[in-house]
């Protein structure tokens, strides 16, 4: 989770300098605004993170939603086989 976030501070960064830079601006100029976009791309990592663990988590859920009705298909078309050989066998 820290690498992640960190990833997007630094990425927040990366786009103050390049804002400064399209703008001829010192990159130094203003500290505060290097703070502030870091803080603010900080936030969005960390709800991207947990956003993207909630999204594993739900498709592990319906992933094993899905085999548990796979599973008991499988189990009613062999039961109904079954039933089906032994009607011909009577």
């Amino acid at each position: 989770m820290l690498g992640y976030i960190s990833s997007f501070a630094a990425f927040g960064f990366g786009v103050r300098c390049y804002q400064l830079a399209i703008m001829k601006r010192n990159i130094f100029d203003n500290l505060g605004g290097h703070a502030l976009s870091v803080s603010a791309f900080t936030g969005l990592g960390y709800y991207l993170y947990h956003a993207e663990e909630r999204q594993r988590g739900l498709i592990e859920d319906k992933k094993a939603q899905l085999l548990r009705m796979r599973a008991r298909e499988t189990r009613l078309a062999e039961e109904y086989a079954a039933s089906m050989s032994e009607e011909e066998h009577h």
